[in-house]
C-alpha cells in the first residue's frame, strides 16, 4: 500500500476544525500536527508557523469568494441585482465556513500574518467595488464623487454585519442576507433615469 504524501490541504482542512473547536490560541503546533496526521518535518515542508497556516486559511476562504465573484456579477442586469446576487455569493460561501469566519474575524488578530491575509483580501475587495461602482458612474448610472471612499464605506458595513452573524451570534443566515441587501442599498447611492 502506497503512502501518500501530506498535502497543505490536509493541514489547513486539520487546521480549520481543530481551531474551531478549541480556539486559535488554544492550538498548539504539536495538537495542529497531530490533527493533521503529519510529522514535524511534512508540516514545515509546507507552512513556518501555526500563524501561516491561520493566513493561509484566511486567503484561502477569501480566494474562493473572489474566484466566484466577476462571473456572478457579470451576470447582473443592474446594481439592484448586483447586490443580491453579491450577496448571496457572500453568504453562500461563508455559511458553511462560520466557524472559520468567526476565527478570522475575532481571535486571528494576534497572528500578523493573517491579519496581512484579511487586509489583502479587503483590499482586492474595495478595489473591485471600486472599479465596478466607477464604471457605473463612467456610463452615468450612478452618482458617484469617489468611488474608492464609496467601497470602502461599503466593506465596513457589511463587515459589522458579518461581526454581527459569525462572532456576536446575533442574527441568523437569512437575517444576514437581509442585513447586507439593506446595508448595501443605505449606502449606495441610487440608479440615475436613463
Amino acid at each position: 500500500m502506497a503512502k501518500f504524501k501530506p498535502s497543505a490541504d490536509r493541514i489547513l482542512e486539520a487546521a480549520e476544525d481543530v481551531f474551531a473547536r478549541f480556539g486559535y490560541g488554544e492550538v498548539s503546533l504539536r495538537q495542529l500536527m497531530a490533527a493533521a496526521g503529519v510529522s514535524t518535518t511534512a508540516f514545515y515542508a509546507r507552512f513556518d508557523s501555526k500563524e501561516a497556516v491561520m493566513a493561509a486559511l484566511t486567503t484561502r476562504l477569501f480566494g474562493e469568494l473572489y474566484a466566484d465573484a466577476p462571473g456572478v456579477l457579470d451576470r447582473a442586469r443592474d446594481l439592484a441585482e448586483g447586490i443580491d446576487v453579491g450577496v448571496d455569493l457572500l453568504c453562500d460561501r461563508f455559511e458553511r465556513r462560520r466557524p472559520l469566519v468567526r476565527l478570522i474575524l475575532s481571535e486571528a488578530g494576534s497572528a500578523t500574518a493573517a491579519v496581512a491575509a484579511r487586509r489583502r483580501a479587503y483590499n482586492l475587495l474595495a478595489g473591485f467595488l471600486a472599479q465596478r461602482l466607477a464604471a457605473l458612474a463612467q456610463r452615468k448610472h450612478v452618482a458617484l464623487a469617489d468611488p474608492e471612499a464609496l467601497a470602502w464605506a461599503l466593506v465596513g458595513a457589511l463587515e459589522i454585519q458579518i461581526v454581527r452573524w459569525a462572532v456576536w451570534d446575533e442574527i441568523d443566515t437569512p437575517t444576514l442576507r437581509a442585513q447586507l441587501r439593506a446595508a448595501a442599498r443605505a449606502i449606495l447611492p441610487p440608479m440615475e433615469s436613463p
